[in-house]
């Protein structure tokens, strides 16, 4: 037998070394990449690279189809690493048609492995290294609704069972109509014709695909569309006038049931239908669906509920890579579709971030969204199109093209930014005669309503589109808006600052009175459906305790004051017990606000407010009484206020209006009105 030496000094016969180049050819041959799915390889059978491929398709093994993640250094076994993963977990490895069966799809690893799409220094080498595409995001073209178990299916089972409590298409199709026409515009959250295009697709979904054991070549927006609908189906049945409501009557299924009740149920079901989704299986429409789940439990006086809602959504979106402008999605179908793509996201997460500040302050509770990274590319304002075809992306034109809503959600960006600063001014630790920075932001609050639009101005406004049909249902309610929002402002500015600074006073009076003025203006004009929005109830609550809570620690100041906040806290309580049918925060605040005009009225009585008698005044033993309470809420909170001298209000501008904020401060000195 002919023997032969290795190189490295080990002797083979001739049998054995045919044997060893026969195992490095076929090492050599494994190496090479994989570029049809496991079955069709493991069949020689000629793949065509989609997932789910046409063979498994044919052979309806479509849950197993899969490809491998690289090329196998070692003979593929059916023990291997991914033969043993189950199907729903390799759907989340699995390779779109349009990436290189090389490399690994980056947002479906990252996801995997706890990154995210923020320029991580690892992702970012990743992407240097070229062992993923450079395009940071992917649509999932489909989705398969399954169990993290192989073996069993009862997640679309559940799946179809929650969506029949859809009602009939007749039904969706009206309150549709309603939540474009009465709600979508104060957020924008859909965009119409979009949202009306998704509706007839999944209309047009087979009844065979609802026959067969999963969802399968559904996309997986269209996936999580029904969750939309629910929410949007929930929030239009709150939003009905007493003659629309007995239309829809006959969807109630049990005695004594209402439309409110009703419409919980619909709420839930959309809930359901998102919970059924993981976080590896994100999308807008996920997005949305959650967004107008916590716009319904703020409709409900849910507001805890809502807060912790709103931040869900936004870390979803953040997930999905809308706070950056380097993380957008990949190409959808075609380039136009992929810019009004884009211009979706980005308005959602501008509206996201506008709430998200708004909740702060409001509701005196930690943000979700860290300003300190910045924020991504503002959307486009572009021309209203309510139609099938796709527009084209062209920019409104101010001067010939119409407002809209998004018109609106722009502006109230750029004053929503300047909530930013002086949230900020909160966690800077200033002496008490530093309030140079109060005094600047005062002052670039003032320039911020100099400058508003004038399509949004209360005063002189520009008022050529007030009669558009898509304009006319919501610009004199903006108007009011932008006018609170200004007062809101002002008063968040200055209220931390009433107990230790006499200008601060005088200034979170002005707005607060000029709030409650222009909100009984707003109220007159509104119908019922209406009473449900946070603006009518957190504006005057917080104004009537600000202007209260400076009448009764600082009497001596302000000796008109009673005649003023007396008429207008009569005011807002009428308008409290008219919501109290449809709003119930207006029903739980109407006690407090009572307590307080019981109080007021009582000092009002016991002092006489003539200036020439002033001094007489201040020595009744009410309000020596009134002055040793606010001294003793002052040493409480460690710091003492001497009296002040008695000035009037400064003249304010008329017009000044503002929404209210039930933060923390608000609720502290609130707390020491009615001492115990």
């Amino acid at each position: 037998m002919i023997e032969s030496q290795s190189p490295w000094g080990m002797e083979f016969s001739k049998g054995e070394q045919n044997t060893q180049q026969r195992r490095t050819m076929a090492f050599k041959r494994r190496k090479r990449l994989t570029l049809s799915c496991t079955e069709c390889r493991r069949r020689k059978q000629k793949c065509d690279r989609v997932l789910p491929c046409t063979n498994c398709r044919v052979r309806s093994c479509e849950s197993i189809c899969s490809y491998e993640l690289q090329a196998q250094d070692a003979p593929r076994s059916k023990n291997s690493l991914l033969a043993s993963r189950p199907p729903a977990l390799l759907s989340s490895y699995a390779i779109t048609p349009c990436s290189a069966p090389s490399r690994i799809s980056l947002p479906r690893m990252t996801t995997a492995l706890g990154y995210g799409l923020t320029a991580a220094p690892t992702v970012s080498i990743l992407t240097r290294l070229d062992v993923a595409p450079r395009t940071w995001g992917e649509r999932p073209q489909a989705v398969t609704i399954r169990t993290s178990h192989a073996d069993s299916l009862p997640d679309f089972a559940e799946y179809k069972t929650v969506i029949r409590q859809l009602p009939a298409a007749t039904f969706i199709e009206k309150l549709m109509a309603i939540f474009l026409r009465e709600f979508n515009w104060q957020y924008y959250v859909l965009d119409a014709a979009h949202f009306r295009a998704q509706f007839r697709e999944w209309n047009n979904i087979p009844y065979s695909v609802y026959r067969a054991d999963h969802l399968q070549g559904v996309s997986l927006d269209l996936a999580v569309f029904p969750a939309v609908l629910f929410q949007v189906v929930a929030v239009a049945l709150l939003m009905l006038s007493d003659e629309e409501a007995e239309e829809f009557d006959s969807l109630k299924y049990s005695a004594n049931m209402t439309l409110a009740d009703l419409a919980c149920e619909y709420s839930m079901s959309g809930e359901r239908v998102v919970s059924m989704f993981s976080k590896r299986d994100l999308s807008t429409t996920t997005v949305q669906a959650e967004f107008l789940n916590a716009c319904f439990f703020k409709l409900t006086a849910r507001v805890a509920e809502s807060w912790h809602m709103l931040g869900v959504a936004i870390k979803d979106a953040q997930e999905l890579g809308m706070h950056r402008d380097g993380v957008d999605t990949a190409p959808v179908h075609t380039k136009l579709d992929d810019q009004w793509h884009l211009e979706r996201r980005r308005r959602l997460y501008m509206i996201l971030s506008i709430w998200d500040i708004h909740m702060c302050l409001v509701l005196g509770r930690p943000g979700t969204i860290d300003w300190r990274h910045g924020s991504p590319t503002l959307p486009t304002d572009v021309c209203a199109a309510d139609t099938a075809r796709t527009p084209p992306l062209v920019p409104r034109n101010p001067d010939t093209d119409p407002p809209t809503p998004l018109t609106r959600f722009l502006w109230q960006y750029e004053l929503t930014c300047a909530l930013r600063d002086i949230q900020d001014l909160e966690h800077v630790e200033m002496f008490p005669g530093d309030v140079s920075r109060v005094d600047k932001l005062h002052g670039k609050l003032v320039r911020l309503y100099q400058s508003t639009p004038p399509i949004f101005r209360m005063e002189n406004p520009d008022t050529r589109w007030d009669a558009h049909d898509g304009v006319a249902p919501w610009i004199q309610w903006t108007r009011y808006y932008f006018c609170i929002f200004h007062c809101f402002s002002l008063m968040i500015l200055h209220r931390p600052y009433v107990f230790h600074r006499k200008e601060s006073r005088a200034e979170a009076l002005r707005a607060s009175l000029a709030l409650l003025d222009t909100q009984r203006l707003m109220f007159e004009g509104q119908p019922s459906a209406t009473w449900k929005n946070f603006v009518l109830f957190y504006g005057a609550f917080d104004a009537v305790i600000l202007i209260s809570s400076i009448y009764i620690f600082f009497p001596q100041e302000h000796p008109q004051l009673p005649h003023v906040s007396g008429q207008h806290l009569q005011w807002a309580i009428e308008r409290f017990a008219t919501m109290q049918s449809r709003n119930p925060l207006a029903k739980s605040a109407d006690t407090v606000l009572r307590a307080v005009f019981d109080r007021i009225s009582r000092m009002a009585d016991s002092r006489t407010f003539d200036a020439d008698s002033e001094a007489t005044a201040c020595s009744s033993p009410e309000s020596s009484s009134v002055e040793t309470s606010g001294s003793e809420l002052d040493m409480d909170s460690g710091q003492f206020v001497q009296p002040m001298e008695t000035h009037g209000i400064p003249p304010g501008e008329p017009g000044d209006h503002f929404e209210a904020v039930l933060g923390h401060d608000t609720v502290w000195h609130f707390s020491n009105l009615f001492p115990q």
